[in-house]
């Protein structure tokens, strides 16, 4: 973690794909990257997970160690390296998101968050985040409790590991930084809800989501994460 910019821990981080038109991605890519496919079609996530023991530049700002991070990104191609870009990133601590704004023009933004989680007495295990105005808006998911490494060639794989990051400059260039963590083991999701007011977090333009089918569901176990400082790319 020496050198990281941001450091700490990812944890049951929640993977919601459908299928995108390119045109809706369009306008978020950064110029210098080409947007990725899996199985033919671009992609779009919504990831939900728990950021711990967060650490910026190695110090740990006070309330902001430990909290939850919905962010909605799909994925692309920067100079030959597999990489994803974020549409927007909600998080309810604001340190994070003005230094991320400011300093990297990344499109944080700080909302009211909850998430927990669960278990049942079948043994499986469940991830809830409730969040925006009156928590009204709810991800949950129900998994196997062991998790398993995804082949290399796999889905599952493609989605959620990258070890690169993509913003865009204020003057629109493609901004690179490297995201280090390892291959994460997977829980296969038995059940999920989606309840998103899409349009309102994300725009008209996003508003298709709440009734579209998701192409895959993931939950990774997650482990500890680093983050070294953006760099023109």
């Amino acid at each position: 973690m020496r050198g990281a910019f941001l450091s700490g821990e990812w944890l049951y981080v929640l993977g919601v794909t459908y299928a995108a038109d390119e045109a809706l991605l369009a306008p978020h890519l950064p110029r210098g990257a080409q947007i990725d496919t899996l199985e033919g079609s671009p992609r779009v996530s919504v990831v939900a997970f728990h950021f711990r023991r967060t650490r910026l530049r190695g110090v740990p700002i006070p309330l902001h160690v430990n909290f939850g991070e919905i962010n909605l990104r799909f994925y692309v191609r920067l100079h030959g390296r597999r990489a994803v870009v974020f549409i927007r990133e909600f998080v309810s601590r604001p340190a994070i998101s003005i230094v991320a704004r400011l300093a990297y023009n990344e499109p944080y933004k700080t909302i009211r968050m909850r998430d927990e989680v669960l278990a049942r007495d079948d043994g499986l295990i469940g991830v809830r985040h409730r969040f925006g105005p009156g928590l009204r808006n709810r991800l949950e998911a129900w998994a196997d409790p062991e998790p398993v490494v995804p082949a290399a060639d796999s889905p599952e794989y493609w989605l959620t590991h990258h070890d690169v990051g993509v913003g865009r400059g204020r003057d629109g260039r493609a901004r690179s930084y490297d995201v280090d963590h390892p291959v994460w083991a997977l829980h296969e999701v038995r059940s999920l809800d989606v309840d998103v007011d899409f349009a309102a977090l994300y725009g008209p333009q996003w508003a298709f989501l709440a009734d579209a089918e998701p192409s895959h569901v993931t939950l990774a176990q997650g482990s500890q994460i680093s983050i070294t400082l953006a760099v023109d790319a």
